[in-house]
């Protein structure tokens, strides 16, 4: 194997004297695989203090990770290597903690190799030797494009839950089928999913919803689409977003919908470009309720009670606000002019109040109609209005507009009266965008002020 990096061969010779640093994982099978490379891992029998005197005055500065674990990062004018230290992990089998109870190093790549999880990414690579290191048929795993676990499937699985849902991530980003057993494996102890960290899950479905991304070379259309398939069949959907499962089954009216309300929010997340896909999947959560609360197949204010189930969800597994926020917000509104009867003066006002999610939406409603109705809309009536706002200069916030809070109090308004002067002014600029003139919006603040009695 080519070494892609002078960086790391230069790191390999400062180890030479001492141990053998073998790259490993990710960056080793990827590069089997002849797709792009990520993080770069590496790893020798040398104890993290070790590695800090052997490095000390050279090129490379180590940075503490997790000394327990005998992690550290060696970075040098821009690259970046993850070394760790041979080792032995052991966990408490009644969790699924990600966290080992126990960590014992070794000076053995062969005790190495077997705690890790898949056979492919236990695959090491001698960077000064050139060679590669197999010790537990990593490399026929990566030329059949299967994944096993490097040990025991039940005890792979049993010591570390995060390895179910990193077993449906390499699925989904390599195009890689799944050993029958280890498949089994991985069904009986997806319970053990409920012990990491609610972080570490949303990063892993995070990345399971984009897999397509992963390494754009092979071309995997529909990754995404089979690490969903994938979660549903393990029962990880019904374990960490219960809120989803309950919709299976959920009925629509059949002169508008193909699908129940669980297969239409697939087809939608399916249909959805990567940015979307949260939102697209969880766009209609609200419907059973809905349906619960109306009777009959009517689920009014669905969008209003998705929304609320939207935010625990997000909240559980500890979204950013801004995530949040426009996750939450494009489901509250996804049904706006659903119809396309609304004014052309209450669209504008609309898009405008809510431009930080217009784009979204406007995407939302293409998705959601196809996956309803199996072809694309004619029309989007949210989205002619939102390029016709974004085009003619209309200002999106009411920091955009000409005039200021100072203006309005120099013109004898009082604090109280300003911000909702501001207010109104932003709206009908929202209609007029020839008002946001600086002349014009002072003549319109003048009148109101005058209105008030001033």
């Amino acid at each position: 194997m080519a070494v892609e990096m002078p960086k790391l061969y230069q790191l390999a010779r400062l180890f030479a004297p001492y141990a053998t640093l073998y790259a490993v994982g990710g960056f080793v099978r990827d590069g089997l695989l002849g797709c792009e490379r990520g993080d770069v891992d590496v790893c020798s029998k040398l104890r993290v203090d070790e590695v800090k005197s052997i490095l000390l005055n050279s090129d490379f500065f180590v940075s503490d990770k997790s000394l327990r674990m005998g992690t550290v990062h060696i970075m040098s004018h821009g690259f970046v290597a993850e070394y760790t230290t041979f080792r032995k992990d052991s966990y408490e089998r009644s969790s699924g903690s990600h966290i080992p109870e126990e960590v014992c190093f070794t000076d053995d790549i062969n005790v190495d190799a077997r705690r890790r999880d898949f056979k492919c990414n236990a695959v090491y690579y001698d960077i000064v030797g050139d060679k590669i290191v197999d010790i537990v048929g990593g490399c026929e795993d990566i030329k059949n494009r299967v994944l096993s676990t490097a040990d025991v499937p039940e005890n792979v699985f049993e010591a570390d839950g995060l390895r179910i849902l990193r077993l449906v991530r390499f699925a989904s980003e390599l195009g890689f089928s799944i050993e029958p057993a280890t498949l089994v494996a991985a069904k009986a102890n997806a319970w053990r999913v409920r012990d990491i960290a609610p972080e570490r899950i949303r990063d892993e479905l995070g990345k399971i919803f984009v897999a397509e991304t992963a390494h754009p070379s092979l071309c995997l259309n529909g990754a995404h689409l089979r690490g969903l398939r994938l979660l549903d069949e393990l029962g990880l959907i019904d374990l960490l977003l219960p809120e989803l499962a309950s919709l299976k089954g959920v009925p629509q009216k059949k002169e508008y919908h193909l699908y129940d309300v669980y297969e239409h929010s697939v087809k939608a997340f399916e249909l959805s470009p990567p940015s979307l896909r949260w939102i697209a999947l969880l766009h209609d959560v609200g419907k059973r309720v809905a349906l619960e609360k109306s009777g009959g197949l009517n689920m009014h204010g669905h969008d209003l009670i998705g929304a609320e189930a939207v935010r625990g969800i997000l909240a559980r597994l500890k979204f950013s606000n801004a995530d949040k926020m426009r996750i939450r917000e494009t489901v509250r509104w996804h049904m706006t002019d659903l119809k396309g009867d609304m004014s052309k003066n209450k669209l504008r006002r609309f898009a405008a109040l809510h431009s930080n999610v217009m784009e979204e939406l406007c995407v939302l409603r293409d998705v959601d109609f196809e996956a309803s109705r199996g072809y694309p809309p004619e029309r989007n009536t949210l989205r002619e209005v939102w390029e016709e706002i974004k085009s003619d200069g209309t200002p999106l916030s009411i920091k955009m507009l000409k005039v200021d809070g100072n203006d309005l109090l120099a013109l004898g308004a009082e604090g109280k009266e300003i911000g909702g002067i501001l207010k109104k002014l932003w709206e009908e600029t929202a209609l007029n965008p020839a008002l946001n003139d600086r002349d014009k919006a002072l003549d319109f603040v003048k009148k109101r002020i005058a209105e008030t009695g001033r």
